[in-house]
């Protein structure tokens, strides 16, 4: 074999080289190719339940003090949401909060005290005396409704449902996306969840229990939301 035919040889097999890297890359491109899109499905149920959470507070300078007040304070709204039919397996008061009390004085900043506090969270599903249930704690030494929620008993089966139409509305975007496109939807590279629903804000006791006394639960809106990707078959 003489050199010409080694010269001839080795850039036919380096041709060869670049078609087979060519093909190759634009395969592997054409397969990464996908559509992103997310899908949202919603659900209305209505509401058979509430669930607060009370706040109860004591200021002054010793710790012990404070919270034997707070005991007293406690057992009392405790008791009468026992007397008012709710469960006790449904009434938490484990959150315990202590922070220093400052105030401004000519000389500065300066401590004066401590702040001790304890969340209670009630559960209930009787909705026709929620207006009576927060009256009697008002009254009985809660110092802040931190938030109210009409719920849903069983809102897991709402969600699920509400998830099966989200990932429905995503497979139906996808292939409107793919038929504008000239293309066809593969298979699914990847799925995630996103999305849920906005708390009510706090509000202060008083105000709240006023605002609250016309209100009607109506109908809850659960809602889901999926983020999925489809491979693009061209």
């Amino acid at each position: 074999m003489n050199m010409f035919t080694l010269t001839k040889s080795a850039k036919f097999a380096k041709a060869l080289a670049v078609i087979l890297s060519t093909s190759l890359f634009s395969a592997q491109a054409a397969q990464e190719a996908v559509i992103n899109v997310q899908g949202v499905g919603a659900v209305e149920v209505t509401p058979n339940a509430y669930s607060v959470t009370l706040v109860v507070e004591e200021e002054g300078n010793t710790v012990g003090k404070l919270n034997t007040q707070l005991d007293v304070d406690l057992r009392s709204i405790v008791k009468f949401l026992l007397n008012q039919g709710i469960e006790e397996k449904h009434i938490q008061s484990m959150q315990v909060r202590l922070q220093p009390r400052y105030v401004n004085t000519p000389q500065g900043r300066k401590q004066e005290g401590f702040t001790l506090s304890r969340d209670i969270t009630v559960t209930s599903t009787d909705l026709e005396t929620y207006d009576k249930v927060l009256d009697g704690v008002l009254k009985r030494g809660v110092d802040r409704i931190q938030q109210f929620n009409f719920i849903s008993v069983g809102k897991g089966d709402a969600y699920q449902n509400a998830l099966i139409r989200a990932v429905k509305d995503a497979k139906q975007r996808a292939h409107l996306l793919a038929k504008e496109l000239a293309v066809e939807v593969g298979e699914v590279v990847a799925i995630s969840e996103s999305g849920g629903n906005m708390p009510i804000p706090v509000m202060r006791a008083e105000a709240f229990s006023k605002d609250m006394s016309m209100s009607l639960p109506g109908q809850e809106r659960i809602e889901a939301r999926v983020n999925v990707s489809f491979n693009i078959v061209q």
